[in-house]
């Protein structure tokens, strides 16, 4: 099958126009058009095609993910609580993953710390069928009150894990107390029976490891892992299927740009995925954030 250029632009101006009127929250088409402007006419594909990665991942895709982490959680619960070593019935398993649900916490990682795109992912959490109800969703400054209240099990979540310093920096950054302040780490090592997840929808193995070795006592659950020489923007997507000459432009345009922004992080260039989860993540590839100038239109205040 193939299409041409018209009709492929054609196409993702629908899906787009569709994303801002129905999907994304504080995104008009307006603001896509404005963004448009900082690509040239010859150009143009360029930010069409990087539009196109802000839906790379449907409501069922983001749903198939969520049910995967969940049941890697309840895997990793099964194994390490011996609930398989209980009664074997249905019934008696049902039953003891029900009050090990009742003592569970969702939590979104801070975004004053790190990604506000976490907060977002609450809602897909939420909506997912494959999360049990009776699941706590709490803010991450009333941790201390629910281990208090005798709830065990601790779950954050996220979309990303890239080099793994953003979280490690939050994990020894977040402060409780008044008086006397203590951090997560203090908290995870002053309540040893408390077990601390952290669900995350895609990561670097680099990272991952990064932050296993900070953050021992923290188990960390990834649905898809990134080999470490992945390139995102590869034939897999539908558009570089369809269109797979255009590539090349593309990323050189992504190179270029991100030289001009002086942005350096190695994985950067991974980044044109994003999230879908109710509005564009700004978990983003720099191209969407602000030059130093301010000459750069964002699509996404970040």
């Amino acid at each position: 099958m193939s299409i041409s250029e018209v009709e492929w632009i054609d196409g993702i101006k629908k899906k787009i126009q569709y994303m801002a009127n129905n999907v994304w929250d504080g995104i008009t088409y307006t603001e896509v058009e404005e963004f448009m402007t900082n690509f040239s006419e010859k150009d143009q594909i360029v930010g069409w095609a990087l539009l196109d990665m802000l839906i790379y991942y449907s409501n069922e895709q983001e749903e198939s993910i969520i049910s995967n982490l969940i049941r890697l959680v309840k895997r990793d619960i099964w194994i390490t609580q011996e609930v398989e070593k209980r009664d074997i019935s249905s019934q008696n398993i049902e039953k003891a993953f029900s009050e090990i649900f009742e003592k569970m916490c969702f939590v979104p990682v801070d975004e004053s710390d790190t990604s506000a795109s976490s907060f977002n992912i609450t809602g897909q959490f939420k909506k997912s069928r494959a999360v049990p109800n009776k699941i706590e969703y709490i803010k991450l400054l009333d941790v201390p009150l629910m281990i208090a209240m005798h709830y065990k099990y601790f779950i954050f979540y996220d979309d990303i894990i890239g080099t793994g310093t953003q979280f490690s920096r939050f994990w020894k950054k977040t402060q409780f107390g008044n008086s006397k302040k203590y951090s997560l780490i203090d908290l995870v090592e002053n309540n040893p029976d408390a077990c601390f997840y952290y669900l995350v929808f895609g990561g670097y193995q680099e990272g991952i490891d990064k932050i296993k070795k900070n953050i021992p006592k923290l188990k960390i659950i990834v649905s898809e892992y990134f080999p470490k020489n992945a390139d995102i923007l590869n034939e897999e997507n539908e558009y570089w299927e369809l269109n797979p000459q255009l590539k090349k432009k593309v990323i050189d345009f992504i190179m270029e740009k991100e030289k001009e922004l002086d942005f350096t992080d190695k994985y950067s260039k991974h980044l044109p995925v994003l999230f879908q989860h109710g509005r564009a993540s700004n978990t983003a590839l720099s191209l969407y954030w602000n030059s130093k100038d301010s000459l750069w239109h964002e699509l996404y205040k970040r």
